[in-house]
């Protein structure tokens, strides 16, 4: 294994296409950024950018939740319409 296929090495190239890509999608270079930090979880520069892009995901988590939210509701409301159109 070379240096650039060791965990560190694929994380720190993660962690530069995320700079890369943040412009076009924060979403997409905050995944990045968490992989990143996932292959090498000791590394200092790993952690301090993933503490910088943690807001991204955290909006993109409460954004999730509300789509699933909308979803399972939508899920509960047509379940309880064929109920209570088969009676």
């Amino acid at each position: 294994m070379t240096a650039d296929e060791s965990p560190e090495g694929i994380a720190a190239a993660l962690r530069a296409q995320a700079y890369t890509v943040m412009d076009v999608s924060p979403v997409a270079a905050a995944h990045l950024v968490l992989a990143a930090a996932t292959l090498a979880p000791e590394c200092d520069d790993e952690r301090d950018v993933a503490d910088q892009f943690s807001f991204v995901m955290a909006d993109f988590a409460m954004g999730l939740a509300k789509i699933h939210h909308r979803a399972r509701m939508r899920n509960q409301q047509q379940a309880e319409g064929g109920k209570n159109g088969a009676q």
